[in-house]
């Protein structure tokens, strides 16, 4: 059973990622870490198309994507599935993407951070110029972190323009 104090969770404000973080804290048994193969299909249904599954490779902060969603495929521009971070022309965004998945491996619990951008057209992420993303530790062992399940969505990225 997931206890709070054990693992804390992020501010998250996005409401499909908090339930995503409940469904995770839910799958944890005690202290372990929740493996791939404790989410269904249909657990994991709600966000098919906003997830992306992270494989972490051995070596320091190598990480494959090993699944992509088909909303993040279009908002990157690219399919990235099976390619290491290196080799996904990710360009502009490569230190905030390997930050966000070293602080997984760094503490071992749920990270959530907001991501603005102001990529050219036709660019890494030009679709989403505001997203929120979730990131969550998996591990087969329950202890090494193997996969990290992320999720995100967008945010609007203006004020709401008023009439006058």
């Amino acid at each position: 059973m997931y206890l709070s104090s054990q693992t804390p969770m992020p501010v998250i404000t996005n409401p499909q990622l908090r339930s995503l973080a409940e469904l995770w804290a839910s799958k944890r048994r005690e202290d372990a870490l929740p493996c791939r193969s404790d989410f269904t299909d249909d657990d994991l249904r709600p966000w098919f198309g906003n997830l992306l599954m992270v494989e972490v490779v051995e070596g320091p902060h190598r990480f494959r994507f090993r699944l992509m969603g088909t909303s993040l495929v279009d908002a990157a521009n690219r399919e990235l599935t099976g390619k290491f971070f290196e080799e996904a022309d990710i360009s502009g965004y490569e230190s905030d993407v390997l930050e966000d998945y070293a602080e997984v491996l760094r503490t071992r619990v749920p990270f959530c951070k907001t991501r603005r951008y102001n990529p050219s057209p036709g660019s890494f992420m030009d679709h989403w110029r505001v997203y929120e993303r979730l990131l969550l530790p998996l591990a087969r062992d329950g202890k090494t972190i193997d996969r990290i399940l992320g999720c995100s969505y967008p945010m609007a990225d203006r004020e709401p323009m008023s009439l006058l």
